[in-house]
């Protein structure tokens, strides 16, 4: 099986791109919409700002009156919310505040440091005023009918702010998907248990975890399997029936323990690839079945973060209809020569302080320390055996 699914990067995230398809089109309210990807256009219900607003604090006036020199007179105030009832005159101003509709009669505002008081009677110092100063007007951040947001937009804390001021209230937005996380192996154990001989703490699940929080999936549930086909075709099937993506950790292999492999042949999953032309992760699955989809990723934490991150996350991205968080790729100078063997595409832990890039030491498949201090990868293809300091390589930022 796993000689007709073998396949080199570029083949794999192309199975990806062509497999995954947009996952459903659901109604949140505009609080809840951050992460989330725009299924609609957002067009604006109103202008805004929706009437003419004083920029700060200061007075209302018209500026023909202090070009002329003459005696202009407080007769009032507006404050946001609180409008001046009736038309300023000529030789009328009002005390007004930081987002207070601009009265009938009134064209500039000056701000309050610019002016002094005698008897009631604004007096104006500043030789750069002009007419129209301090005031937004109505319509001048968008109109009504114009596009605030763009269908397929990944909604941040500036456009739902936006949207709100806008009074939209709900919109349309593609799901997040449902993770389910399987742990297989019957050596790991949790964090702060007792370990018995051969056993070691179980990590894969709360790197997962961790790596899904930070890409916005908020839906995630962890399961573990025994090293049994029974057990792990029993919690395969409950976690497909519920959601959306399946994630394996171990258990991918052809080993004797290893089911995985296994149980989406009994299972008719699609089999899109088995293994990739790739160190670390070369045992990584990937199917479909009745649009969801399911990755296998090896046990060693090393290659479960670096699969996650190639592979996973813009399965993920797609199925949210998200092309704006795909990862930045740089082209930057090796600062230290390294040497592989042909053959695989390799992954490097890298640290790049955007001038140069720099490979950790603990490349191991095992090895997840450095992973404490890699902010990116550095992918070295399949051809490639030395490269030189200087030399310019591909860099994936994580």
């Amino acid at each position: 099986m796993a000689d007709n699914y073998l396949v080199s990067v570029h083949e794999a995230h192309e199975a990806i791109r062509r497999t995954v398809k947009a996952g459903k089109i659901v109604e949140v309210d505009i609080a809840d919409a951050f992460g989330y990807v725009l299924a609609q256009t957002v067009k604006s219900p109103l202008p805004s700002p929706l009437f003419d607003n004083s920029a700060m604090d200061g007075y209302a006036f018209r500026f023909d009156d202090y070009k002329k020199g003459k005696g202009v007179y407080i007769t009032g105030e507006a404050s946001a919310g609180k409008n001046y009832t009736g038309r300023l005159k000529s030789g009328e101003a009002i005390r007004i505040f930081t987002g207070a509709a601009i009265p009938d009669g009134a064209d500039t505002v000056v701000m309050q440091e610019r002016i002094f008081l005698k008897e009631n009677q604004l007096l104006v110092r500043d030789d750069k005023l002009a007419k129209g100063a301090n005031i937004r007007k109505a319509g001048s951040q968008i109109k009504k009918g114009d596009v605030a947001v763009e269908k397929g937009s990944l909604l941040n804390p500036g456009s739902v702010s936006f949207i709100a001021a806008l009074g939209v209230a709900r919109v349309k937005v593609f799901n997040l998907p449902d993770v389910a996380i399987i742990v297989t192996g019957d050596e790991l154990v949790g964090p702060g248990k007792k370990l018995k001989a051969g056993q070691i703490f179980e990590s894969n699940s709360v790197a997962l975890n961790a790596m899904l929080r930070t890409d916005g999936i908020r839906n995630v549930k962890i399961y573990n399997a025994n090293d049994t086909f029974e057990s792990t075709r029993k919690v395969f099937q409950k976690a497909f029936g519920r959601h959306d993506f399946v994630l394996f950790t171990g258990g991918i292999s052809e080993g004797d323990y290893d089911f995985v492999g296994k149980v989406m042949a009994a299972e008719r999953i699609k089999t899109l690839f088995y293994k990739v032309k790739q160190k670390p992760g070369k045992p990584l699955y990937f199917g479909s079945k009745s649009g969801k989809y399911i990755f296998g990723l090896p046990g060693n934490p090393a290659s479960v973060l670096s699969c996650y991150y190639e592979y996973v996350r813009p399965a993920l991205q797609d199925f949210q209809s998200n092309t704006q968080r795909t990862s930045l790729i740089l082209h930057l100078p090796l600062s230290k020569s390294y040497s592989k063997k042909s053959g695989l595409t390799h992954f490097l832990k890298g640290y790049t302080d955007f001038r140069t890039v720099l490979p950790l030491p603990g490349q191991e498949s095992f090895n997840v320390r450095s992973f404490v201090e890699a902010n990116c990868f550095i992918m070295l293809g399949e051809a490639t055996e030395i490269i030189n300091e200087g030399d310019i390589v591909e860099v994936h930022m994580i």
